[in-house]
């Protein structure tokens, strides 16, 4: 329970100091997403679910997860997004939890499609599975769909990972209201052991410095 009211008052304050960014969109990162087939809204879609390849304010490419499926990304797209927190998206608790229960383990390509999919269905449905709601699966692979029903299992469940979660609000969708997707990622935050160890290093070092 500590860890995702840590996780909630840094989106919370995150929010509050909520400033713009821009997002390049670079591609899908390599090995991190796969081809599903989803139902949205009663539509059939095709989609690369996982990690897209995001640089932030020119920096490198970053991983970055949808929250949005009623936008699209293009690969070369760049736009303005506001960095907000968890009590922006629909079911936020449900998100945070899943953050940090999996947030450093999503290391394959089933890992972070699952994962993609489990954000989806917990911002659109608040988590009912892939066979119900306004999100479902279609045809998904049995690897896919077990790797998913162990995300799905913990969405209830604050993990032990301490972030900063930030929620990357696109300013508009574009012309037609289509475009620019809402993304999430997360930095880890040291424990306040290591941060104690870090200060004390650091005042060190500034001592030796004087000297």
């Amino acid at each position: 329970m500590n860890k995702i009211l840590l996780t909630s008052a840094a989106a919370m304050a995150l929010s509050a100091g909520a400033h713009a960014v821009n997002l390049n969109i670079q591609s899908m990162q390599p090995g991190l997403y796969q081809t599903v087939t989803i139902n949205f809204n009663g539509n059939n879609q095709t989609v690369y679910a996982g990690a897209q390849k995001v640089s932030i304010d020119g920096g490198p490419g970053t991983s970055l997860y949808c929250v949005d499926l009623g936008h699209a990304n293009h690969f070369g797209d760049s736009y303005n997004a506001n960095v907000q927190g968890l009590n922006t998206l629909s079911n936020g608790n449900l998100v945070g939890n899943l953050m940090t229960n999996f947030w450093s383990t999503l290391d394959t390509s089933t890992e972070a499609a699952a994962f993609q999919l489990a954000l989806w269905d917990a911002v659109v449905d608040g988590g009912d599975g892939l066979n119900a709601g306004n999100f479902k699966g279609v045809n998904v692979s049995a690897a896919l769909s077990n790797q998913f029903s162990i995300y799905k299992a913990a969405m209830n469940n604050a993990g032990p990972e301490n972030l900063m979660i930030s929620v990357y609000n696109a300013v508009d969708h574009g012309p037609y209201n289509k475009d620019h997707q809402n993304l999430i990622g997360a930095e880890s935050v040291p424990e306040p052991a290591t941060m104690a160890v870090l200060g004390v290093a650091a005042a060190f070092a500034a001592r030796r410095r004087k000297r």
